[in-house]
């Protein structure tokens, strides 16, 4: 059993080329059978491999016989003479997740000190088997009927994930290894552990005695081909993805036009794929979050927010979609115009330059696109002091060249400027007449005429 079992090891780690010659490799060892036969399996190899072993186990000061473990962990590590770190951390909320979550971040971080490029986890089919029918019953995708993958993000690697648990104790018995044993795994609030010892025997028993190789065998299925979804997700998102000028790279805007022209299992992905642009992980994200977005952007209305985990937020704006964190709203600001001089907008991180300027003398500066330069005609600015704000209830103009005022929102509407994007938008405001949408356009009765003597000069610089 030890020789076949040693060979079908090797045969694993080859197929998916998860050890190369001269890397280190953490082991990481709770002391229960499935990491012990791990450690062992790998180190009888290691020769053959060209590969360093260094074994990690953290504490979760969880059990009675916690420190016990850590010492028999410690002591297997001796007998092998391959170096060992520890580490014992107090959980904040004692949970199968908060366990996981500090157990791969304490990897992360001896991988990081001791310069391991593979961190080695002791799963296998039964855990597979478990994981698919786990997520199965939560209604999970593709994405979680996959399984737990022989190796993720080209640095965990599961060499076991080709072994019954079965295999596995048969290898350390062989090997007259007794490993610890966790009286958590039996404890059955956890619902991997009512899986394991309650669902997986009945349908073994009475619905279909391989059930684990064929669960096994959908994950392989399901992992094929949601790696082809993920790879034709990343070419759309590549597709569909525009950045403007200066925007936050914290943020992710997709065109509407191109998005909806993908199949939705691929746009599915993409959505998943700019959560993990911004957030560096899936968290939290659901078939219902996706769906609420998908709504949104199939629906009616132009402008519409959904409200995230994790401090994020999906925004429609007429054609642009975006995945940003959640803005904080901007204050109201208003602030007298120096003229002539310089006026600083700290809330907007501008300045603004302000002259007048004689039209006899030619003295007019060039490059006047009423948008972030613009003149006005200086006795047709009746109001003082001239004031740069934000938009008020009310507000209304004549846009440059248009008959008649229009108010300040439907203006917004009409040039598809995004709702939460109009309080941003400075206005430069004589007395109580909107003179200046800044960005945008000038108002109609401050235009330059053949009367003008004067002109007001203003330009926006950041």
């Amino acid at each position: 059993m030890k020789t076949r079992f040693l060979q079908q090891l090797h045969r694993s780690i080859s197929q998916h080329a998860m050890i190369e010659k001269g890397e280190t490799v953490l082991v990481a060892v709770s002391g229960g059978a499935d990491s012990l036969a791990l450690l062992y399996g790998l180190h009888t190899l290691c020769a053959k491999l060209e590969c360093h072993l260094h074994v990690a186990h953290l504490n979760h000061n969880l059990r009675l016989d916690a420190d016990a473990d850590a010492e028999f962990v410690r002591q297997h590590a001796a007998r092998l003479d391959v170096p060992f770190s520890l580490d014992k951390v107090e959980l904040p909320v004692p949970s199968e997740a908060a366990g996981r979550a500090a157990r791969y971040q304490f990897y992360e971080e001896v991988a990081e000190r001791i310069g391991a490029t593979k961190i080695a986890l002791g799963h296998h089919q039964d855990d597979t088997a478990e994981t698919v029918l786990m997520h199965l019953l939560r209604g999970s995708g593709t994405t979680g009927l996959k399984g737990i993958l022989p190796v993720r993000e080209g640095r965990f690697i599961r060499p076991l994930a080709g072994f019954t648990r079965q295999e596995i104790e048969a290898f350390l018995a062989s090997m007259n290894l007794a490993p610890r044993h966790d009286a958590t795994n039996t404890d059955t609030r956890y619902l991997r552990n009512r899986i394991r010892h309650a669902l997986l025997p009945l349908l073994e028993r009475d619905y279909n005695p391989n059930i684990k190789s064929g669960l096994n065998r959908t994950a392989e299925v399901l992992g094929a081909e949601s790696e082809y979804l993920d790879l034709a997700a990343r070419e759309a998102f590549e597709k569909c993805q525009t950045r403007q000028h200066g925007e936050d790279e914290d943020s992710i805007r997709l065109d509407r036009t191109q998005f909806r022209q993908y199949h939705v299992a691929v746009q599915r992905r993409m959505l998943r794929h700019c959560i993990a642009e911004i957030h560096g992980q899936m968290t939290d994200f659901y078939f219902q979050h996706c769906q609420t977005i998908l709504d949104s952007i199939e629906g009616e209305a132009p402008n519409a927010v959904v409200a995230l985990p994790n401090g994020l937020q999906f925004r429609r704006a007429y054609q642009c979609l975006s995945f940003e964190r959640k803005p904080v709203k901007p204050e109201k600001f208003a602030y007298p115009l120096a003229v002539p001089g310089k006026t600083h907008i700290p809330s907007l991180n501008a300045e603004f330059t302000a002259q007048i300027v004689g039209v006899d003398a030619g003295d007019v500066p060039p490059l006047l696109d009423g948008k972030f330069a613009a003149a006005f005609d200086w006795e047709t600015i009746q109001g003082f002091p001239l004031t740069v704000r934000n938009r008020q209830a009310g507000d209304r103009f004549q846009p440059f060249g248009m008959q008649g005022t229009k108010k300040l929102k439907d203006f917004f509407i009409d040039a598809k400027v995004p709702r939460c994007e109009r309080d941003r938008i400075p206005l430069l405001v004589s007395g109580d007449e909107l003179v200046w949408v800044i960005g945008y356009t000038t108002s109609e009765p401050t235009r330059l005429n053949a009367h003008t003597r004067r002109c007001l000069f203003v330009r926006l610089t950041e």
